[in-house]
């Protein structure tokens, strides 16, 4: 498998996505939060940025489909997004409707997500497909990224359970 960085990884997404932003998310090491590592849009979606891992900020439905159950989510239309995304108002701002987010699963475990936004209608399953090619060949960018987020976790794993997964 070829390795790409995460921006090679972005530059995949808008060439074979139509994707118009992508962030990647990190697994904070108390599993309490994840943390942006990685944005197309930094004045919108700040590296750094943190959203919390409960049910008031994140879906249950998405944590226990992505982060526990490592699969990916496809949210094809509007109706998606603002069901599941406390931020929709700022992704449909980016002219965003459709949402693809996949785990990044190192050495067993879910350490983040790779989130791929696109216009409504511009993602389906076979979306699905490419970005979990895409997110496969970005996972050590990815292990990276959140070893220099977080030194600590520099192993890249997390145990444990996560905050409103159902067991």
């Amino acid at each position: 498998m070829s390795h790409r960085t995460l921006d090679q990884a972005a530059d995949a997404a808008i060439q074979r996505l139509g994707s118009i932003l992508v962030t990647v998310t990190v697994l904070t090491p108390d599993k309490e939060e994840v943390s942006r590592v990685f944005s197309t849009h930094p004045e919108v979606y700040a590296v750094g940025g943190r959203k919390r891992l409960d049910p008031a900020h994140t879906s249950p439905i998405w944590l226990e489909q992505v982060v526990a159950g490592q699969q990916p989510f496809l949210g094809a239309d509007r109706e998606s997004v603002r069901a599941f995304f406390v931020d929709w108002e700022t992704i449909e701002s980016l002219g965003c409707g459709a949402i693809v987010n996949t785990p990044v699963v190192y050495q067993g475990e879910t350490i983040g997500s790779v989130n791929f936004l696109g216009a409504e209608g511009s993602l389906d399953e076979g979306s699905t497909a490419v970005a979990m090619e895409i997110t496969a060949e970005a996972t050590q960018a990815v292990v990276a990224a959140r070893a220099e987020a977080f030194p600590e976790s520099a192993s890249g794993t997390v145990s444990g359970t996560f905050p409103g997964a159902v067991r």
